[in-house]
């Protein structure tokens, strides 16, 4: 039976809301977008179910539009703090569940305070990674994970080649995991995979490895 596709609406669609509208329907989701700006409306109206324009702290309006059956409310508003705790409000008492952005701690705990059931920080969590991705050494790429962990993209040493994933064992080593092995083609493209224990490490490959801050820590250090 196909799974029938998640209603989510989009309030405030700047660069934080547009992309997340868009990643939303590219992933099946059916997306209702929503600005009270027309310009940035008609932008997005071709990537997504729906695109409208009205102000969302109009609780009538609100309520029109979006008090059947949504099963998501995401208040991405960066500009107007005050309205995004007005429309966190509304759909609170409308029964939605509402994920809304917050820029500080000040705002995530106002917005606690109203009910909402996830905050975003987008700016905090930029901040974190790019932090991490300078501070890590020979990283391509990092992904901040939830409880403690981390996920960087890097290049095999040159201690590592030639040698096997048995061999090297950096779950033993490093406590980390490897996830997933990108192996450098003879065209220069690559083919990703969950590696085996047998699979060899050439210059070039990619690893992502996972593992606690410390221990991601540990292994770009040493």
């Amino acid at each position: 039976m196909k799974k029938t596709a998640q209603k989510i609406a989009v309030i405030g669609l700047g660069t934080f809301g547009s992309s997340m509208a868009r990643e939303l329907r590219e992933q099946g989701a059916d997306v209702v977008a929503i600005d009270v700006k027309q310009e940035l409306v008609d932008s997005i109206s071709n990537d997504v179910n729906n695109a409208i324009c009205f102000d969302c702290t109009n609780e009538k309006s609100l309520e029109g539009y979006l008090g059947g059956s949504l099963d998501l409310a995401i208040v991405a508003i960066g500009e107007n703090f005050g309205n995004t705790v007005i429309i966190t409000k509304i759909l609170k008492d409308l029964n939605i569940t509402v994920y809304s952005r917050a820029s500080s701690d000040r705002e995530e705990k106002i917005l606690e305070a109203v009910g909402a059931d996830k905050i975003y920080r987008p700016e905090h969590e930029q901040g974190i990674s790019e932090a991490r991705a300078i501070t890590y050494s020979g990283v391509k790429d990092f992904v901040r994970l939830k409880s403690g962990m981390d996920l960087i993209v890097t290049e095999p040493r040159k201690a590592m080649l030639g040698r096997t994933i048995r061999d090297l064992d950096v779950r033993k080593s490093y406590e980390v995991n490897i996830a997933f092995l990108g192996e450098l083609m003879e065209d220069s493209s690559y083919e990703y995979r969950i590696p085996s224990p047998d699979d060899v490490l050439n210059e070039g490959d990619l690893l992502w490895l996972v593992g606690s801050i410390e221990h991601i820590r540990d292994y770009t250090e040493k």
